[in-house]
């Protein structure tokens, strides 16, 4: 993780080199500039992942000096810090989507908490780019182009949280007999395609399969507290439009059929 600070005030400058745990926060390389020309010069030249920039600066003030920036470098993260409080300036880093605006005199705790936030942000970032990558990389030749809105969403900031929310979403809703992938993409706003590569991958088995499992295990739950129930209303209180579907794959599933198991369950009661 690369870090570039930008103040023109040298004790400001080498105070907060010193005080900021750099290596235990996973920072590696931390650079610094006096103004913002140089602050500039130095981005372009190392590509930092975030920017700490003090906002006035003589020659070119920080906000000037990271719409520059920004203009090539377009996922870095900014840190502004300023000894005024002006609306305008605020509005600029709204802009310029900054992680935090740090009023002078400075806090180590305000910078050390903006730089994990930066932080997690910049992770996020490059696990979504890995994912799109790999998501081109294992449609490739299946499709001449794949549409934009099948790319990852940058407003989900994980892989293992989307799958956990659609895995969390069917639990809370596998008794709707419509329950379905164009349900679940339409909730969640995802292709039917990029949702179902993505669920695979982190949980190593379909929706669908997904689906199933947790409405058989509901199924077989509820029969075991309910020996004498009928298997058809078993089946679509658990989300089972068709009864004999729902023995075909629970008999699949378990060796024995709904019936055979309501029939343990009575033997077990009763001896």
């Amino acid at each position: 993780m690369r870090v570039l600070m930008v103040e023109d005030e040298e004790l400001t400058r080498n105070g907060i080199y010193r005080c900021i745990p750099w290596e235990s926060l996973g920072i590696g390389e931390v650079y610094m500039a006096e103004d913002g020309e140089e602050g500039l010069q130095k981005a372009l030249e190392y590509q930092p992942d975030i920017i700490m920039a003090d906002v006035r600066m003589p020659r070119m003030d920080g906000i000037t000096m990271a719409f520059e920036i920004r203009k090539k470098l377009r996922h870095c993260r900014f840190i502004f810090i300023s000894g005024y409080c002006d609306k305008e300036y605020l509005k600029s880093a709204i802009q310029l989507s900054a992680v935090n605006y740090i009023e002078k005199p400075i806090e180590p705790s305000e910078i050390i908490e903006a730089l994990k936030k930066s932080i997690l942000q910049v992770e996020d970032e490059r696990r979504r780019n890995a994912m799109e990558q790999e998501y081109k990389a294992h449609f490739k030749g299946v499709l001449e182009e794949i549409p934009e809105e099948d790319l990852v969403p940058a407003s989900w900031q994980s892989s293992m949280h989307m799958a956990d929310k659609i895995e969390q979403y069917i639990q809370e809703n596998f008794s709707d007999m419509n329950l379905s992938l164009t349900c679940l993409a339409d909730h969640f706003k995802l292709s039917k395609q990029y949702m179902c590569w993505l669920y695979k991958k982190e949980k190593q088995e379909t929706i669908n399969q997904c689906i199933i499992r947790t409405r058989l295990r509901w199924a077989k739950e509820y029969m075991r507290r309910n020996p004498f129930v009928k298997i058809k209303n078993v089946a679509a209180k658990a989300g089972f439009a068709d009864s004999s579907y729902f023995i075909k794959i629970y008999k699949k599933q378990e060796q024995m059929t709904p019936a055979d198991y309501l029939r343990e369950c009575n033997e077990e009661r009763n001896g």
